[in-house]
């Protein structure tokens, strides 16, 4: 029985004994997955690798939809009050809702300008004014507009690995997302890079719900409300950050944070 805490914030996200199996596999990959997300947080998904984070992250925008056979077999996963792995769920408005960064950050093959505006184009974002005014305001809030303001109309693939990553999270949150998902957003980054991700991280809260998988651990420690520890595809312990790190409940999480495996 995992150890859930109370999170006594309004609940962005609310999990509910999720079971998860990829296509062919012999086993679930998420087994009876039970949490909350509290709203305007961030929440910090650790373990070792193969554990389930990424499987779970990708769950809360149904990513895995994008490749047939694999199930939801049983549990819910509850965002505006609805049961967002119902079949009849509107996907491509559940991603605005709920946008994604990945690892590796990929720009678009177009210029800096249309890789901000492709997701407000795609809304029907039209108007020229508008649409300059909501990609500056996505660029700056990412952090990159000093660095973007006078090479809009350049090639994104241009920009350094950290400026692509900034490039994607201004992509990401142009279209006003309630939740963002990284998914170990500076693992190709060097230090500076990352520092600059992770100093973005906490300002981001203010406006929208961010959950994180790290494999970091310092990193988990640093931009984290709450973390949750995951192993062999259940979740093991949620807890507030601060409080997990100096006295995890559970022998598993204590084990894996002093460093006996993982």
């Amino acid at each position: 029985m995992a150890t859930i805490i109370n999170i006594p914030e309004a609940k962005a996200i609310q999990v509910n004994n999720l079971e998860f199996t990829y296509n062919g596999a012999p086993e679930p990959s998420l087994i009876d997955i039970t949490m909350p997300i509290a709203k305007n947080s961030v929440t910090a998904l650790i373990g070792p690798s193969g554990c389930g984070k990424t499987t779970l992250l990708r769950a809360f925008n149904r990513m895995h939809d994008l490749y047939p056979g694999h199930t939801y077999n049983k549990g819910e996963i509850l965002f505006e009050g609805r049961n967002i792995i119902d079949p009849k769920e509107d996907l491509i408005n559940l991603r605005i809702k709920i946008g994604m960064i990945f690892q590796k950050p990929t720009a678009f093959p177009m210029s800096i300008f249309d890789n901000v505006a492709y997701g407000l184009r795609l809304q029907g974002t039209k108007n020229k004014t508008e649409l300059n005014d909501r990609v500056e305001k996505a660029l700056k809030d990412a952090a990159i507009w000093k660095e973007t303001a006078d090479r809009l109309k350049d090639d994104a693939n241009g920009l350094s690995g950290g400026q692509q990553q900034r490039l994607c999270i201004a992509r990401a949150i142009a279209v006003e997302p309630d939740v963002l998902l990284f998914d170990e957003p500076t693992s190709a980054l060097d230090p500076i890079s990352t520092q600059g991700i992770e100093r973005l991280v906490t300002e981001l809260k203010e406006k929208m719900t961010i959950i994180i998988v790290t494999h970091n651990m310092q990193q988990a420690a640093r931009v984290s409300d709450y973390t949750g520890f995951m192993y062999l595809g259940e979740l093991i312990e949620l807890g507030k950050t601060e409080e997990m790190f100096v006295t995890p409940k559970e022998r598993l999480t204590n084990e894996y944070i002093t460093g006996k495996f993982g």
